[in-house]
Formats: C-alpha cells, structure tokens, sequence
C-alpha cells in the first residue's frame, strides 16, 4: 500500500482506496499507454542499452507490441529471439536454393533421359 501526498492510499495497481477522511474514490492516478510505453522504451533503448539493439532490431521490436513489452525486461530474450529469427530466414533461403538447384538437376536428367531414349531407340531400329 502506498500513501499519496493528498492523503490517499493506492495499492500497487495505481488505483486509489480511500482518503483519510473515509469516503472511497476509485480513480486511477496513473496511465500506462501503449504510445507512453513505446516512448519510454525508445528513450530507455536510446540513452540506457544503445549498443543492446541497432536501429534494425528496434524497428522489429517496436513493429511488435509482444517484443516492446518484453524488451523492457528481458533485451538477451529479445536478442535471442531476434536471432533465430534471422536463422530461421537463412535457412529458408538455403532450403529454396537447395530445391532450386534438385529442380535444375531434374531438368537436366530428363533432357538426357530423353536424348538416352531417342539414341536407344535409333539403334534398335
């Protein structure tokens, strides 16, 4: 609980209880928006951890309502995440690379497959 300079006690959530003259108000004293969260979070990323993020990784964590709140908290959760992000892509371009170049070979056993086929068939005749 604690005890605001008008008297009143708040518990921990900001709402307020009660003043000491006993009639019970039930007003919030303080806000969280999500645009004051994100303005805090960019004022803590820019003076506190700068070499924490880039400007890359702030663009993905801001474009993120999820990565903001944990970024406050937790930036190697962040980082972490970030990261196998990033892995995951490298992956899926050496995945595609990989069915390219099946596809190209394919292409190239069929042709000769074929020419194979057409030469067999000239000299049987």
């Amino acid at each position: 609980m604690i005890t605001t300079a008008d008297g009143t006690a708040a518990n921990g959530d900001g709402i307020k209880e009660g003043n000491k003259s006993g009639s019970a108000t039930t007003n919030h004293f303080r806000s969280l928006s999500m645009e004051s969260l994100i303005g805090k979070l960019q004022d803590t990323m820019t003076n506190t951890s700068s070499s924490e993020f880039n400007s890359t990784e702030m663009k993905k964590i801001l474009a993120n309502k999820k990565l903001v709140e944990m970024a406050e908290t937790d930036s190697k959760r962040i980082k972490r995440i970030l990261a196998n992000r990033q892995s995951a892509a490298r992956s899926k371009e050496k995945k595609l690379r990989f069915i390219s170049e099946l596809e190209n070979k394919l292409q190239a056993l069929q042709t000769e497959a074929t020419i194979l086929s057409e030469q067999l068939n000239t000299l049987q005749a």
